[in-house]
């Protein structure tokens, strides 16, 4: 192990190509110290480190926060039981049987997303298609889908603010802004259910619209006490995120590699069965999330690197899914690696805080691939591209294509 390199999460050359950067600190100081922040925080970059963070809960915590910032832990950023009870809520509407129902719904959104593109003709494939598609699916999701404008907004500026920003004033705007809005967007429902004495699962679809808004007022804690409204707004701020901004990294992300070269795509064009490969090599490839913060519960050890307790540390999944320890050549995009590698990709995390819609996403991602494939057989790369903001996020902003 080495002097630890002159790493800045923050830096240019590091948003540019975080996974150089990744590669040689992990070589020479697979845990790093970044003193020039407020809090200074810690970066695991091995797969091993990564995976000891998000599985070993009497080390690791989530209620403070999944970002380098202490906040009060809330819905998804708690342990334990608490944290089950908002994972509950939300995977009863996430679950294997509810996703597959949407398959039909998901397909007539590309399909009418394709038709809208092909008759636009060339442009960036981001705000064309990418973009759109989880936006309107976790909409519907929600019971959102006939106020897509504002709801675009508040997206877009909880990406801007939320995870790039180290002035956390228009963080807190942003947030106070969704509190208003989901306020405005629970009230009929509210006033809906408090015309029963125990609102529960038999009131979705008659009295309040079966979506997961309703269903997070009617859930109840161990204790039969429901949700606060700082839970449920916290909960849906997370749904946003995890539900919109990460499924359309996915997309751009794999577009972009399979059109890259060329041969990629023209392989899933000959073999449909590459297609399921290509969404598990993009994921790891080009994780849509680069890392997720924990803070250690107590003095601890990772890599030889002693971490004080009540530190922040990045998680980085990025980093972890190019470690050489793990994956064959990890710097190369492969439609062949092996099914065993593929799966240990930590690109949704692991343990009790992996993302509760990878199946949702996955789906999309393998209808709107297919169906690209169907109608646009001749897709190609039109032009540079640029990445997303935040710099633990990982997507294009822009991706011209034509055909």
């Amino acid at each position: 192990m080495g002097e630890c390199p002159a790493y800045n999460p923050f830096g240019a050359d590091v948003l540019d190509d975080p996974f150089a950067a990744y590669a040689e600190a992990r070589g020479q100081c697979p845990v790093h110290y970044f003193a020039d922040y407020e809090p200074g925080f810690y970066t695991a970059f091995t797969h091993a480190d990564v995976v000891k963070i998000t599985m070993k809960r009497e080390d690791w915590t989530a209620r403070y926060g999944l970002s380098p910032r202490f906040q009060r832990g809330v819905g998804f950023n708690t342990d334990g039981s608490e944290h089950l009870k908002f994972r509950k809520a939300v995977v009863a509407g996430l679950g294997p049987r509810n996703v597959d129902a949407l398959e039909p719904v998901i397909k007539a959104i590309v399909d009418d997303l394709l038709d809208k593109m092909i008759e636009h003709g060339p442009g960036d494939f981001h705000d064309l298609f990418a973009g759109p598609l989880p936006l309107i699916v976790i909409a519907r999701l929600l019971g959102l889908e006939g106020d897509l404008g504002r709801f675009k907004e508040l997206s877009d500026a909880l990406m801007a603010e939320g995870m790039n920003s180290t002035d956390p004033r228009g963080f807190n705007q942003v947030l106070a802004e969704l509190d208003r809005y989901w306020d405005e967007q629970l009230a009929p429902r509210k006033a809906a259910l408090a015309t029963v004495d125990q609102p529960g699962p038999e009131h979705l679809g008659t009295l309040v619209p079966d979506d997961m808004m309703s269903n997070l007022l009617i859930v109840r804690t161990a204790e039969g006490e429901p949700l606060t409204d700082f839970e449920i707004s916290n909960t849906l701020m997370n749904l946003l995120l995890a539900g919109n901004e990460t499924t359309i990294s996915l997309l751009t992300n794999m577009v972009w590699r399979l059109l890259e070269e060329p041969t990629r795509w023209a392989a899933l064009l000959e073999d449909r069965m590459l297609v399921e490969t290509a969404i598990e090599e993009s994921l790891r490839f080009d994780a849509p999330v680069l890392g997720m913060f924990r803070t250690s519960e107590r003095d601890v050890e990772l890599s030889g690197t002693a971490i004080p307790a009540k530190s922040k540390i990045m998680a980085a999944y990025g980093a972890a899914n190019r470690d050489p320890q793990v994956f064959a050549d990890p710097d190369e995009f492969l439609l062949d690696r092996p099914k065993a590698e593929l799966r240990a990709h930590l690109a949704f995390g692991r343990g009790p805080h992996a993302c509760p819609g990878a199946a949702l996403s996955r789906l999309e991602a393998r209808i709107a691939i297919n169906a690209l494939l169907d109608r646009l057989p001749t897709l190609r790369l039109d032009g540079p591209g640029t990445r997303i903001e935040p710099f633990n996020f990982w997507g294009r902003r822009t991706l011209p294509v034509a055909w």
